[in-house]
């Protein structure tokens, strides 16, 4: 059983509070995950799909994908939304967090990531494009106290440190893994 945790709470340093309802190629930067998600979900039976998120940011489309909806407060660091994603999510499912900047990853990429991870058998997953590691990552529910013992910016990139045989890799193209940081990024080349 899997829940996956989009992180919506759309604030960026680098690029502003405004960062998910950037145009990108036409459409707002979030509705790419928003779309792989709900994509996923159609193709995995008992698939939860948790939106962590701002009062009153993405209401609509939340509701429109039927999508749950947890919030959190303005200006917290992610640690903040991946513990309450991991609060909401159901006792015993594994946790897939995927962030919502990166419109390259589609939804055929993350059903092939979370049906391939469950026939690993690991209790650790991400994505990577060669060297480089991504999101989205899932944590079987044993690493759940690691999770919400994050702090800062921490993602759940130090629970992999040391625990290469325990973690499942799935290779994407590069432009799956890439996320839009700075307006600049999300403007149409001349």
């Amino acid at each position: 059983m899997i829940d996956l945790i989009l992180l919506a709470a759309g604030a960026s340093r680098r690029f502003g509070s405004q960062k998910l309802l950037a145009d990108f190629q036409g459409k707002p930067l979030y509705r790419y995950a928003f779309q792989a998600a709900r994509e996923t979900a159609d193709a995995m039976q008992g698939l939860r799909v948790i939106v962590v998120t701002r009062a009153g940011l993405l209401d609509d489309a939340i509701r429109e994908f039927s999508f749950n909806k947890v919030l959190v407060a303005d200006d917290l660091p992610l640690s903040q939304s991946v513990a309450a994603g991991c609060r909401a999510a159901r006792p015993g499912s594994s946790r897939c967090f995927l962030v919502c900047d990166q419109p390259g990853l589609t939804g055929e990429l993350l059903t092939g990531f979370l049906r391939d991870y469950l026939l690993s058998g690991r209790p650790l997953g991400r994505v990577h494009a060669g060297e480089q590691m991504g999101s989205p990552c899932i944590f079987s529910p044993i690493f759940i106290p690691q999770l919400l013992s994050l702090t800062g910016d921490e993602g759940g990139r130090t629970i992999f440190q040391s625990r290469e045989r325990e973690t499942f890799l799935y290779e994407v193209p590069a432009q799956a893994i890439q996320d839009y940081d700075t307006p600049w990024q999300t403007e149409p080349e001349a």
